[in-house]
């Protein structure tokens, strides 16, 4: 603020000496209380800075005949002048920003669409107006153009600096001039802001003596601009006025109108001015080469005309941007398809097809790629470039049991051996014959056979031909595949890959080995009988071998080391003596109740009651009984038993009674009519029955009492009694 202030001082004590120097120079001393603020500021609008210093300034004071004591009271004065005197805008010393930005002219774009009435090609350039994301409004902030043309309503913003300060931001009124404060008006309607700027300049001289001094300068700029009013006819999409920015261009117009319609030229679009064709656009310089020479700044009142095409043709197949393209006068078809970016890497470049409208037919032309840039097309022409045929000049290929499968050229390997010696074939491979597909002049496929090894040795070698096709055969796909079967008591039984000198024992390792109950005295291997001697019918199915695993390992005969042959099946038996444990139950009056396993297979009631402790003194043994698992064990014939007796019942009561594929029919325990007495005062007599696994021997408590219920009065347990009747039971219950 202190900088402020002295400025401003400096500023006020140059124009008080200079009002001295013009005014009163004969008249000094000077009273300062004499001068009134309003000319002080009236001599600030019309004079400037002289350049010197404030000291220099003071010395120049004193040679007009100021004292030092009127110096220091003009120091005062400044010092309580009001800044907001010195102009309407502050000085550049000061804080507040007098930029304004610009406020755009909105216009509404219609949607438009630019595929050809086939529905197949574009227009090509249309789609720059089609482009959502594509806006040719102008940039409003820009820096004003030094060819705009300034009309009504533009706001002009000149900006004085250097010794004297301001900013005045002025309006172009109605009669196309601007109002400087303190002059007068000054006409610069129709001037571009480089024209108007000189004449500004030339005119502020008279009362800014510092811009012919080369100390104080005036800078031009527009501020708000306009609006502009431009009509477009002919082929436009959406002919008619718009209301435009002043900074709008041609194509600002043209994108705001949607561009030419679908007749519309995309190369002769005319900017009328004043009745005068100021241009002719062509959209192609623009688009091809990014040319904006002859996009011109609109004016007020301009005509924008777009006139139908005179020869338009479609560019299809195989070209980098297939479309349909405006030809000029004198444009070749090499030009046009340099428009189209030229061949695609898929076009065949020999030829293209023309075709053409005749006076009475549709024509065919094919033209020669070398006639190209002299062809001209005629309107309407639909030029056809074909894709390159899926064939090779020079392939041959190699697949199967090669490292190296694929393509190769046949210039650089012309003979067989040089491919077998680059593709290289795999160990794996089938050396004994390999095959080449080759087609005859009819295209006709054709075998030549070869043995690899011939080949490799170099006494075997034949020059390939194009297309030839080398199949290498692997080992495993000229036989069915070799598999071993092993099943019985292994962890995991089942099917494995057959092996070379594969043994008995390295097919056991693959299932994981044996079971518990496996018997290794008796591995019994059944063999497909592959060939018969004698050439006659047999009855032999397989043959039977059996090895014993608890020899040697190295025994090939009778031993683990035995060779297998391919689809051998090795069966594991189960041990005879093996057995799991199986176990019973007893319950009730026993002196150890609960689970009992079994010893043997002879194991009776007497021996389970006699390994329980035998009998409380409370049993019941007559009312003992024994639980069964109803069908226990049953197999495969007892299950077709059952599913016929199933069936022969169910077919006799006419409904399903019974389903032997039912589980409840095995799962459920049924009691066994015993008696337990006669079992343990005789044992190993006809009622001591063997004990089965799952077995349930109950015994129950002795009963004191009896119990009635039913239709009684008074159901109830009765103490039972020797000679107790069934009149006495009812009696003591109520009576019935």
């Amino acid at each position: 603020m202190e900088e402020t202030m002295k400025k401003i001082m400096k500023l006020l004590f140059v124009c008080f000496v200079l009002f001295i120097s013009t005014t009163v120079s004969s008249q000094l001393p000077v009273n300062i209380d004499n001068l009134s603020d309003q000319q002080l500021v009236q001599l600030l609008a019309q004079l400037q800075f002289s350049g010197l210093s404030e000291v220099e300034l003071e010395q120049k004071a004193r040679e007009k005949g100021l004292s030092e004591d009127q110096i220091q009271l003009l120091k005062k004065r400044v010092a309580t002048l009001d800044p907001s005197l010195l102009g309407t805008q502050e000085s550049k010393t000061g804080t507040k920003d007098t930029y304004t930005p610009r406020r755009p002219v909105r216009i509404k774009l219609p949607y438009v669409n630019g595929i050809d009435s086939a529905g197949v090609l574009h227009v090509f350039g249309q789609e720059i107006f089609d482009n959502d994301y594509l806006s040719f409004e102008p940039n409003i902030n820009i820096a004003t153009p030094r060819n705009y043309v300034i009309g009504v309503n533009d706001e002009l913003v000149i900006d004085i600096y250097g010794i004297s300060e301001t900013t005045k931001k002025l309006k172009v009124n109605t009669e196309g001039a601007i109002r400087f404060p303190n002059f007068g008006p000054i006409y610069v309607q129709g001037l571009t802001i480089e024209e108007a700027q000189q004449k500004i300049r030339s005119v502020l001289r008279k009362i800014y003596p510092g811009i012919t001094r080369g100390n104080t300068f005036v800078n031009v700029a527009v501020g708000q601009i306009r609006s502009i009013r431009v009509t477009l006819l002919g082929e436009v999409q959406r002919p008619g006025s718009y209301t435009l920015s002043s900074l709008s261009t041609l194509m600002n117009a043209l994108y705001a109108s949607g561009g030419p319609s679908r007749i519309g030229s995309f190369r002769n679009i005319q900017l009328v001015r004043g009745g005068k064709t100021m241009v002719n656009f062509d959209l192609y310089d623009f688009i091809l080469k990014g040319d904006l020479s002859n996009n011109l700044l609109l004016q007020d009142e301009d005509v924008i005309k777009i006139s139908p095409f005179q020869t338009r043709v479609a560019l299809k197949g195989a070209l980098k941007k297939p479309g349909i393209f405006d030809v000029k006068n004198g444009e070749t078809a090499a030009d046009i398809i340099n428009y189209a970016g030229g061949f695609s890497d898929i076009g065949y470049k020999e030829m293209v097809r023309v075709t053409r409208f005749g006076s009475n037919n549709k024509e065919i032309l094919t033209v020669k790629t070398s006639q190209l840039p002299v062809f001209k097309f005629m309107s309407g022409d639909t030029l056809t470039v074909d894709t390159l045929a899926d064939v090779f000049a020079s392939r041959v290929t190699v697949n199967g049991a090669v490292y190296y499968p694929g393509a190769y050229g046949l210039n650089e390997m012309p003979t067989l051996k040089d491919v077998l010696l680059v593709t290289k074939p795999k160990e794996e491979a089938y050396y004994d014959r390999a095959i080449i597909r080759r087609y005859n002049a009819d295209y006709t496929p054709r075998f030549i056979n070869f043995n690899i090894n011939d080949v490799l040795r170099g006494t075997f070698n034949i020059p390939l031909e194009r297309e030839d096709s080398i199949y290498i055969y692997r080992l495993n796909e000229l036989r069915e595949k070799y598999t071993v079967t092993i099943n019985g008591e292994v962890n995991r039984p089942g099917q494995y890959d057959y092996f070379d000198n594969m043994s008995v024992g390295d097919l056991i390792l693959l299932a994981k080995g044996y079971r518990d109950d496996a018997s290794l005295q008796k591995i019994e291997i059944s063999r497909i009988l592959r060939q018969n001697i004698s050439g006659r019918d047999t009855a032999v199915y397989a043959i039977i071998k059996e090895v014993d695993m608890h020899a040697p390992a190295s025994d090939t005969i009778n031993g683990p080391g035995y060779r297998l042959t391919p689809f051998d099946i090795v069966s594991v038996r189960k041990t005879p003596s093996y057995r799991q444990q199986i176990s019973v139950a007893v319950e009730g009056e026993v002196l150890y109740p609960g689970s009992y396993t079994l010893s043997g297979t002879m194991e009776k009631l007497s021996d389970i009651v006699n390994r329980a402790g035998g009998l409380k003194l409370t049993a019941f043994p007559v009312g003992a009984v024994l639980m069964r698992n109803t069908y226990a064990g049953r197999s495969r014939a007892d299950n077709a038993l059952l599913n016929s007796k199933a069936n022969l019942i169910n077919n006799q009561s006419g409904k399903s009674v019974i389903n032997a594929g039912d589980s409840s029919l095995y799962s459920q325990q049924k009691p066994v009519g015993i008696k337990l007495e006669a079992a343990i005062k005789n044992p190993g007599s006809f009622y001591d029955l063997v004990m089965e696994e799952g077995d349930v021997l109950k015994i129950p408590k002795a009963l004191q009492t009896i119990q009635t219920f039913g239709a009684v009065n008074l159901p109830k347990q009765i103490v039972y009694r020797n000679g107790l009747t069934l009149k006495d039971a009812a009696r003591e219950s109520g009576g019935f």
